[in-house]
């Protein structure tokens, strides 16, 4: 029985405006796999059922990954902020990915420009990235700018161990900047329908989700 650890969810997917439904649907069914940030696979082992996906997870939490261990096909202990991250995994032989994902990941770096660019080394001809980062234009955070607040908190768009923060336009341009060409935008929020979030989506979006592939 595996245990639940911070950052644990349960993914609603009956929820269009999901976030993990929406990465979810950028993943074609049989596709091999890069979770960046895998955590304890949670996402990950509903994609080799649902999507019948072969699933690699890679994470710098150990105790994390060994839980992924027992969800995915393998799981790792990569940190991606160290120069030279993806050669590590094609040491292990690990290469060709379809899909790598980087949900809400980004955001916690220091560097993603680099961490994009070394990721192209582990696609194959014709491999794609899905990206997801928290909006920090959402509504929310504009009322407590306005009100002078910009306060951190254990999770969420102002989540304490964030580094960057990002809006529609800044996180197409940060794809753009690292070599990619983004084939699809879409916005995941809570509480909203989802064609609402997507009509007003500097306000409304929680979270941008982008599929992007190598130019």
């Amino acid at each position: 029985m595996t245990e639940k650890l911070h950052y644990d969810f349960l993914p609603q997917l009956d929820n269009p405006a999901n976030v993990h439904r929406i990465e979810m649907e950028m993943i074609p069914i049989g596709s091999l796999v890069l979770d960046v940030g895998c955590h304890t696979g949670i996402l990950g082992e509903i994609l080799r059922k649902e999507k019948q996906a072969k699933v690699i997870g890679i994470d710098t939490d150990s105790e994390a990954l060994r839980v992924a261990g027992e969800r995915l096909q393998a799981a790792h202990l990569i940190d991606v902020e160290q120069d030279g991250w993806s050669e590590n995994l094609l040491r292990e032989g690990f290469h060709n990915f379809d899909v790598i994902l980087f949900g809400d990941v980004l955001e916690h770096t220091r560097y993603p420009e680099r961490i994009l660019l070394q990721a192209k080394n582990l696609l194959r001809i014709g491999g794609r990235i899905v990206v997801s980062v928290p909006n920090v234009a959402h509504w929310r955070v504009r009322l407590g700018l306005l009100f002078g607040r910009f306060e951190y908190g254990d999770s969420g768009i102002l989540d304490r161990t964030h580094l960057r923060f990002f809006t529609r336009q800044s996180a197409k341009a940060l794809l753009e900047n690292s070599g990619y060409h983004v084939l699809a935008t879409d916005v995941a929020g809570y509480s909203l329908p989802h064609w609402l979030i997507r009509m007003f989506p500097g306000l409304f979006a929680v979270q941008i989700v982008m599929n992007a592939e190598p130019r």
